[in-house]
């Protein structure tokens, strides 16, 4: 069943735009390897409607903890997502690229809800302490990257939300497939270190 704008306090529009697909085919044609062709957009638009039939099973709820756990409200209710052949995910413009078959639908509304953490972090009330958040993570560890550290708190959000919402082996899946980003593995290494609720404790209440 479809579930309308109206009736949801939360929502994501996916989107299917021929001209971003083709921004993307352009640079995707660019590069000089490729694991697979460049889908088509009868094989884009029908991966879309799988993430979006599964990430709608559990939308409200992920919105919620997201806020919960960040302390952030959520001043934008509806986001818009775009999905295309290939690229990094990434969180504004709201970006989803189509997974390869093997990877299963789950672990796209995963990689959807990280994107959804950021999201949430750029907005205006996070954005406004995020300067003494960040010096107070640099201050306890000086030689990582500002990406490495945005990632702890990414991660403790996330962290927090797989084991409220779905199992400790989908976390420890993100984990490993995280692992092969240094700045994502060494964010991951910081939150087991410290704990995700400490963190959250820490630098964002």
């Amino acid at each position: 069943m479809k579930i309308s704008k109206k009736s949801s306090p939360f929502f994501i529009e996916f989107r299917y735009s021929p001209i971003y697909d083709d921004q993307c085919h352009a640079a995707f044609d660019l590069q000089s390897k490729h694991e697979r062709p460049f889908p088509d957009a009868k094989t884009t638009i029908a991966f879309m409607q799988r993430l979006e039939k599964e990430w709608r099973k559990n939308e409200q709820d992920i919105f919620k903890a997201i806020q919960k756990y960040s302390g952030v409200r959520w001043s934008v209710k509806e986001h818009l997502c775009y999905v295309v052949g290939s690229g990094i995910p990434f969180s504004d413009p709201l970006t989803m690229p189509v997974f390869a078959p093997q990877a299963p639908i789950n672990y796209a509304t995963d990689v959807l809800c990280h994107e959804m953490i950021h999201r949430n972090l750029i907005e205006p009330a996070f954005i406004k302490r995020w300067k003494q958040i960040f010096a107070r993570l640099k201050k306890y560890y000086p030689k990582e990257t500002e990406n490495a550290l945005v990632h702890v708190i990414v991660h403790a959000i996330h962290e927090q939300i797989f084991l409220l919402m779905f199992t400790e082996e989908r976390l420890k899946r993100d984990k490993r497939i995280m692992n092969v980003h240094p700045d994502y593995r060494r964010a991951w290494e910081i939150v087991e270190k410290v704990g995700a609720k400490k963190i959250i404790e820490t630098y964002l209440r």
